[in-house]
C-alpha cells in the first residue's frame, strides 16, 4: 500500500469522526470540515490506487520487453 492510499484512508476516518462529533455537539462548521476530509481522503486514495496500478502495468511491460529482448539475443547469437 503506498503513501497516498494510507493517507487517503486516514483522512476519511478522521473526516467521519469529525462528522460524528459535529452531530454530538451540533456544530455545522465541524461537520462541513468532516465532509471535506472524507472527500479529500477518497480522492487521495483514488490517486494512490491509480499510481499503484500504473506502476504494475509499467513493470509488466518492462518485464515482457526484457524477456523478448533476451529471446531475440539468443536467436541472433545462435
Amino acid at each position: 500500500m503506498n503513501r497516498e492510499i494510507r493517507e487517503g484512508r486516514w483522512l476519511q476516518v478522521r473526516g467521519r469522526a469529525k462528522r460524528a462529533w459535529a452531530r454530538v455537539v451540533g456544530n455545522d462548521e465541524l461537520a462541513a470540515e468532516g465532509n471535506a476530509d472524507v472527500v479529500a481522503g477518497a480522492l487521495e486514495e483514488s490517486v494512490g490506487i491509480a499510481k499503484r496500478d500504473a506502476e504494475k502495468r509499467v513493470r509488466k511491460t518492462v518485464d515482457r520487453l526484457a524477456t523478448a529482448a533476451k529471446r531475440l539475443a539468443r536467436r541472433l547469437g545462435s
